[in-house]
């Protein structure tokens, strides 16, 4: 058995809990402070508001009548030209 086939099996054995502070141990390890920010954020609990729900809704609207997102790249490209 590999190192990788004994993490995963035990990574299907932990709860939800241990996975997420495995996780945590992981990323502050892994030096990525992105991954170590991510790790650490707040868990959202604010209500969501009704334009969200509306601005999901649309979203949803859009997939089904197959408009696909606009990539980010091309959001980027388009400010670069104005300066």
């Amino acid at each position: 058995m590999t190192v990788k086939d004994r993490l995963h099996n035990a990574v299907e054995s932990m709860t939800d809990d241990e996975a997420r502070e495995a996780l945590r141990t992981l990323a502050d390890a892994s030096g990525d402070p992105v991954a170590w920010m991510l790790d650490h954020a707040p868990l959202d609990d604010e209500p969501e508001t009704e334009d969200e729900r509306r601005a999901v809704a649309k979203v949803h609207a859009d997939r089904a009548q197959g408009i696909e997102p606009v990539p980010l790249e091309s959001l980027l490209a388009e400010f670069d030209g104005d300066r």
